[in-house]
Order: C-alpha cells, then structure tokens, then sequence
C-alpha cells in the first residue's frame, strides 16, 4: 500500500470495518470472558470487606438492644395512659426501628455496593454472551445447512451434466493414474511390485467427514464384505432412528458404529467438531424426513502410501466414504 493512501478516509473506513467485524466475531468470547472476571473480582473484594460488615452487624445489633431496653419508649405497664400517648409511643419506637435499620441498609450498601455490581454486571454479561453465542451458532447452523441443500443441488446438475460416476470422482477427489500395487501370491505369499491404472485419492476434498476405509484406521475386514456392512450399519442406524430408539446420533457415534477406530477420527478439532454434527431422528425439529437419514456418498480407489522397507511410494486399496453430517444445535 502507498504510504499516502494510508491516510485517505477510505483506507480508514476500511480498516474500522474491518475492526468492527472482528470484534463482532469474538464479542461473545469477550463478554463471558469480562463477565466471569467481574464475578471473581466481586467476590473477592467482597470477601475483603468482611470484617467491615460484621462490624456494622454488630452495631446494628447494639443498637437495637439499647432500643429494646429503652424504658421511655415501653408502654408502662399496670398504668392506665391516653390513648392518644400509646400510640406515639408505638409510633416514636417504629421510627427509631426504620432509623436502626435503615442506617444499616445504607452501612451494607457502601460496603457490598461495588461488589455486587461487579457480581451482578458480570452475571448480566456472562447471560448475554451466551445469548449472542447461542444465536451466532443457530444461524451459523442454518447457513450451513441451507448450504449443504444447495451443494446437494449443484453436485446433481453436475451428475446430470457429466454422468454419476464421473461427479463421484471430482467430489471425492479421485484422479486416474498410473500407482505401484503390492500384490502377494497367495500360494507362495511371495510379494512383488506391479503398476496398474486406477483411482488415486490424491487430496482431501468432499465434506471435512470424508474419511477412508483401510486396514490401518477400521477394526473390520473391509476388503471382504465393506459394501454390505455398510448398507446393514446404515439401514440398522436409520432404523433406530425412525422408530425413535435414538433421538439422534453424532458423528463420532456413527464412525465408530461404522467400524473406524481411534486412528480415524483425526485432531481434537476434528473430534469436537463430529460431536456437534450428525443425524438428527426428530421429526419435529427436522421436517425434511430425507434429512433425519442417514446417506453415504462411496467410491473405491487407492491412497498413497510410503514403504519403509522398499523406500518407495506404494498405493493401498481403500474405500473412500462421505456423510450428509449437519450441525445438531437446537434439532434434538
């Protein structure tokens, strides 16, 4: 940027905006953060004045023992008096109560008075901060469902346009090429390198739930009979879903179902974020009954892989699978 230009009201405009949207974004963060800070402040401060308040304690209580052995306020007793002079003496006593008492109200409020608007304020914060956070994530979920739906509608155009198979590929991010194939004769179980054409899963595209099925990440044999282990563990899953045995499940709970192991579920980030998302069997917070199913998008292939042995790069059968996950907030 040219030094002059810093200074134009536009560049400056910019940059507030800028400023402004970040602080937007973290606002929430902010707020729970001060509110919690103010309420341990609070207290604190609170507590340091403890002996302050048991000393204005012990005053009021002083105070109104005098006031009870006060003989010139009492009514005498076994003397008749006017009407008229046992009712101000009530009245006399009442006011020296409300005297008594609300010197104390006033003692407590100078010394409690800072500690609870920092209580109270930050109570009022830490509320309003998750208030905004809940409504950031509800619509941050629409969007990306409203996403999802129209995603779904640009991959069938797609698939219209260039065939099924060949949207697959480009979804998933399958490109064809030549790889090295380990292949071992079963009578011999002697191991030798061939090359082949084939699917190479080369990127990590498709939605971030893609995962692959391989020897090293699954506890199943996959190679044997994945295609009709899917079907059964998604009909069983879609079944319980339907009749209401699950209200809903996660995607940490449907990966695991589905045969991956720790291996497979990727970084602290990617685990919190399959404990949001998922399918969601309620009927009254999702209407759309295609979405409280279910759905698997699979193509077989092969991914990279490096052998120590031979140091070269060699490629393993895998099954790469992606799943129709959407946020959980507020649709259980």
């Amino acid at each position: 940027m040219n030094f002059a230009n810093f200074f134009k009201a536009e560049t400056w405009k910019d940059a507030f905006h800028g400023a402004e949207m970040k602080f937007m974004a973290v606002r929430p963060e902010i707020m729970l953060v001060t509110g919690g800070l103010s309420m341990l402040f609070g207290t604190i401060y609170a507590c340091k004045k403890t002996a302050e308040a048991k000393k204005a304690f012990d005053e009021t209580k002083a105070e109104v023992k005098a006031l009870e052995e006060n003989e010139s306020l009492k009514v005498p007793e076994g003397i008749d008096i006017l009407p008229e002079t046992k009712k101000q003496l009530k009245i006399e006593r009442g006011r020296q109560y409300c005297r008594i008492y609300g010197h104390a109200a006033y003692q407590f409020l100078k010394i409690y008075g800072i500690p609870a608007l920092l209580w109270f304020g930050g109570m009022g914060m830490i509320v309003g901060g998750h208030g905004t956070l809940r409504k950031m994530n509800r619509g941050l979920a629409a969007d990306i469902v409203a996403g999802n739906q129209l995603l779904q509608e640009y991959r069938g155009r797609v698939a219209k346009a260039v065939g099924e198979e060949t949207e697959q590929k480009i979804f998933l991010g399958a490109q064809e090429g030549m790889v090295n194939i380990i292949e071992k004769d079963p009578v011999t179980g002697e191991e030798k390198i061939t090359q082949q054409k084939a699917d190479v899963f080369y990127a990590q595209p498709g939605s971030m739930f893609a995962r692959n099925y391989t020897e090293e990440n699954t506890d199943i044999m996959w190679r044997a009979f994945t295609d009709e282990y899917l079907e059964a563990k998604v009909n069983e899953i879609n079944t319980k879903l339907e009749v209401g045995f699950a209200r809903a499940y996660n995607g940490l709970d449907i990966l695991r179902m589905l045969g991956f192991n720790e291996n497979a579920l990727g970084t602290d980030e990617s685990i919190d974020k399959l404990l949001s998302y998922g399918i969601s069997g309620n009927p009254r917070k999702v209407p759309d009954p295609e979405m409280r199913k279910l759905k698997i998008t699979r193509l077989r292939g092969y991914q990279e892989k490096w052998d120590n042995v031979r140091q070269i790069k060699v490629y393993e059968p895998c099954l790469r699978v992606d799943f129709n996950f959407y946020p959980l907030e507020g649709k259980i």
